[in-house]
């Protein structure tokens, strides 16, 4: 099993864990179990991610679909801005330019 999963990982540009699974006959929910897979499995999920965004830059695959795959990888869009302290900054900005 573990140089099937090897082998899928080297011969396919962009490889998907679920679709090994379905090959295999391995259920996906059940894929983590096996400890023996841990390291390819790893290596299936930093090629996928390096390929798609290569490809996705290059403009080889649908941009959309890309963007939907690296979101599942734990890439995000969304930027967070973290404040702290008491003040409010639109207040702050209000008082210096009122002064």
């Amino acid at each position: 099993m573990v140089e099937s999963l090897w082998t899928y990982i080297e011969e396919t540009e962009i490889p998907i864990l679920k679709e090994w699974c379905l090959r295999e006959g391995v259920p996906s929910k059940h894929v983590y179990d096996f400890e023996e897979l841990s390291d390819p499995i790893k290596a299936c999920v930093d090629k996928k991610e390096v390929s798609l965004e290569r490809l996705g830059l290059a403009g080889q695959v649908d941009k959309t679909m890309a963007i939907f795959s690296l979101k599942q990888l734990g890439w995000s869009d969304k930027r967070e801005v973290e404040h702290s302290g008491g003040a409010d900054p639109v207040k702050i900005i209000y008082e210096v330019v009122d002064d």
